[in-house]
């Protein structure tokens, strides 16, 4: 099982949010997008039950329980295929970006970072709470009219609220409970998306081409669901005892877990910062048979843009200096970083390898 408080990986966290994260903006477009998805079904009369006043519609129109019912599966059914294309192509892209309830786990991985700040922590919580009523608000309006809390009964009011009331702390006790857990063992989604994924054709590339990579565990240690970031590309083998589905098929990565949040991506950039005109040798890119490929224009931090004449001299530059290391996750293999290395990466506690 995961540690529900990974401190590495919080730490690691709280450092790339002090040197610009890259796809914090981003993903907030993202889960905002599914947001309004989830409440514009029923609020747009598409698709909804109302259990309290019987006042179903379907299509914009008045309907019995069985057509709002059959409007809802449809609807369901729309949604699921749409993530389930992405996961074709993706990955796991909706788990990491889109998913309302992993984002209520990193709403409280921002609580745990903020703790130094009090007021930064407080409002940490209220986002929280908001964010989970939004959430719990936008389901329950698939099967209750809203116009319940203003013109159902005391009663009716009652049962509705209280029935929000739990809801909502069931997802605020998940953002400190639970967290990225509940992704690898218990949500039905994303367990089945592991059993099914093969190696989408966009994912998380490890590549040292220019640059090799210093193995300061970073990657490692910030993943939410304790995967090695550098060994996605391997076929999955059954380990004994293992947190993982692994079956031994070389048709399975370790890309079926992966949740492609891009955090190992920002923590690998955070660490080669300092390490003017190099590249982080953890990027987005696609895969293929004939090997892995870095998205194109493979850019530097500092905005250094590195050439191919530039990439094949460091290539051959650096083979003889690497012949002797030891295949990656061997962490007594790891090299002393360059002394112009990164001051957060020795800071990176190294965690063995466990898959």
């Amino acid at each position: 099982m995961l540690k529900l408080r990974d401190e590495d990986r919080v730490r690691i966290l709280s450092a790339v949010a002090r040197k610009g994260p890259a796809y914090s903006v981003r993903r907030v477009v993202v889960v905002t997008v599914s947001l309004l998805v989830l409440l514009a079904v029923p609020l747009l009369d598409l698709a909804r039950i109302d259990v309290w006043g019987g006042n179903h519609r379907l299509l914009g129109h008045p309907a019995t329980i069985v057509q709002g019912l059959q409007g809802i599966v449809v609807a369901l059914g729309v949604l699921y295929g749409t993530t389930f294309l992405t996961n074709t192509f993706l990955g796991r892209f909706f788990c990491g970006w889109g998913c309302p309830v992993g984002y209520v786990s990193r709403l409280g991985e921002d609580v745990d970072r903020k703790q130094k700040n009090r007021v930064q922590w407080a409002l940490s919580h209220l986002a929280g709470a908001g964010f989970v009523a939004t959430f719990v608000g936008a389901v329950m309006c698939w099967w209750v009219d809203p116009r319940v809390m203003i013109e159902g009964s005391l009663a009716a009011r009652l049962w509705t609220g209280g029935i929000f009331a739990a809801l909502w702390a069931g997802g605020f006790a998940h953002a400190f409970l639970w967290r990225f857990g509940f992704c690898l063992h218990v949500c039905p989604i994303g367990l089945y998306y592991r059993l099914v994924t093969s190696r989408p054709a966009v994912g998380i590339v490890f590549s040292e081409v220019p640059d090799p990579c210093i193995q300061c565990g970073a990657c490692a240690n910030v993943c939410p669901v304790d995967l090695e970031p550098r060994d996605l590309g391997k076929p999955m083998q059954p380990e004994a005892g293992a947190d993982s589905l692994a079956v031994g098929d070389d048709d399975r990565y370790g890309d079926a877990e992966c949740l492609r949040c891009g955090d190992c991506v920002e923590a690998c950039r955070m660490v080669f910062l300092p390490r003017k005109g190099q590249t982080p040798p953890l990027r987005f890119g696609f895969h293929s048979k004939g090997g892995d490929s870095p998205l194109p224009i493979v850019k530097a931090v500092r905005g250094h843009r590195q050439t191919p004449a530039h990439a094949a001299a460091k290539v051959d530059a650096d083979a003889a200096d690497r012949s002797h290391e030891r295949p990656l996750g061997d962490v007594a293999a790891v090299r002393p970083p360059s002394p112009d290395g990164p001051k957060d990466a020795a800071a990176v506690p190294e965690r063995p390898a466990t898959r």
